[in-house]
């Protein structure tokens, strides 16, 4: 039961970055609407999200990715494939999004930038195609 226990909460922190993600697009029209921010932070922090977006989704991929690999389900060369160039691509992406919440102004920016720090960290460490 601990054991259980454990892999709930494990699943609950990996899925951090998705509700903290989910919530600030929720409430961003709202923020811009009553506060006085410059029109350049607005939209820099609009593009932070979308690349923070992007990123997750490669994030979400690549633990699927890992759980496929748990109960030994192979997936097809392609779909490897793209996931790897995916996340090659979103390491720089969640990069971008982590500089743009910390100079945009936006709700949560302080959250998405951990999150997004946490999903650089775990991307960057994913490799899904070793190449011989």
């Amino acid at each position: 039961m601990v054991y259980d226990v454990g892999v709930w909460i494990s699943g609950l922190i990996l899925l951090i970055p998705v509700v903290v993600l989910g919530t600030a697009w929720a409430t961003r029209r709202g923020f811009s609407r009553n506060s006085a921010t410059k029109h350049w932070q607005e939209i820099l922090y609009l593009t932070a999200l979308v690349a923070a977006s992007a990123s997750t989704l490669a994030y979400l991929g690549y633990w699927g990715w890992r759980l496929c690999q748990l109960y030994e389900i192979t997936l097809p060369f392609m779909v490897l494939l793209t996931l790897e160039w995916s996340i090659r691509v979103c390491r720089m992406l969640s990069a971008t999004a982590i500089v743009g919440f910390l100079i945009g102004r936006g709700p949560y920016r302080i959250p998405l930038a951990l999150a997004m720090l946490w999903v650089l960290l775990q991307l960057w460490r994913g490799g899904i195609i070793h190449w011989a």
